[in-house]
């Protein structure tokens, strides 16, 4: 049981790890750039492609990704959160194995990339939504997965405003990580909303065309100057938090251990 709790434990960290380069890099390009056409996920693999040993570095942030996916799908398998059973409980467990499959996608295309396929990737967001509208039912699914961003955005605003995501980081981490964690799920709370809104105008309103990605949710705010670079800088933030995870958040506690026990019976 300890050793499937040490597993837990390293693809946590390597996740968050991971999953901080990608968001800290990604507000960079976003930044720094003439416009935010190129600030997605697939836009940080095609920078790091292009640095010195760029594959190797790739190939490491794919399975940083992946063991992030595997970590989120395992503890929303065993509710290692303790999240419960019940219709909220469930929801949440929902929300991780889809973040959990999200991330395995991330580390497919950087492996994809690191392997010479040059496909960035560009407009499948909005090819993915016409081929599931023209589904049965397809457009009520589309509009449902939207609820469940626009669902997901209100839950990081609840947790940015009464600092819920304290609850798991250790006591001696410092004081700095509190509005830093804040401003990054604010951040990201705004991106979750403007893609969930563009897939419930697809999905009930057969507009599969405005269907955002995380590049296209940047650049729908890049006519707001002053917004769009608050919400690119609190990415870079969330990128942060995400590496403050990696360094100080808690995993073995008594209730993880207990429920994986629990599990194992």
């Amino acid at each position: 049981m300890m050793n499937r709790l040490r597993s837990l434990e390293t693809f946590a960290r390597a996740g968050w790890l991971a999953r901080g380069i990608v968001y800290c890099l990604l507000a960079y390009i976003a930044l720094t750039s003439a416009g935010a056409s190129d600030a997605s996920p697939q836009g940080v693999f095609r920078s790091v492609r292009d640095m010195p040993g760029g594959s190797v570095l790739l190939i490491l942030l794919a399975i940083g990704l992946a063991l992030y996916g595997a970590y989120r799908l395992y503890g929303a398998a065993l509710d290692s959160d303790g999240k419960g059973d019940d219709a909220k409980g469930i929801a949440i467990r929902l929300g991780y194995a889809a973040s959990g499959i999200a991330h395995f996608v991330l580390a497919w295309a950087a492996v994809r990339l690191a392997s010479g396929n040059t496909d960035g990737g560009s407009g499948r967001e909005k090819e993915a939504a016409g081929m599931l509208l023209d589904m049965p039912l397809g457009g009520t699914l589309l509009g449902a997965i939207g609820l469940g961003f626009l669902a997901a955005a209100a839950h990081q605003a609840v947790k940015a405003w009464t600092t819920e995501f304290m609850k798991g980081v250790a006591p001696e981490a410092p004081a700095w990580v509190v509005p830093v964690g804040r401003a990054g799920l604010a951040a990201r709370a705004v991106v979750f909303a403007v893609i969930g809104y563009s897939l419930v105008r697809a999905g009930w309103f057969g507009t599969a065309g405005e269907v955002k990605g995380l590049g296209d949710a940047l650049s729908a705010l890049t006519e707001h100057a002053a917004l769009y670079t608050l919400v690119a800088a609190g990415l870079f933030l969330f990128g942060i938090h995400s590496l403050v995870e990696a360094r100080w958040r808690r995993i073995r506690d008594e209730d993880v251990v207990a429920r994986l026990r629990a599990a194992a019976r």
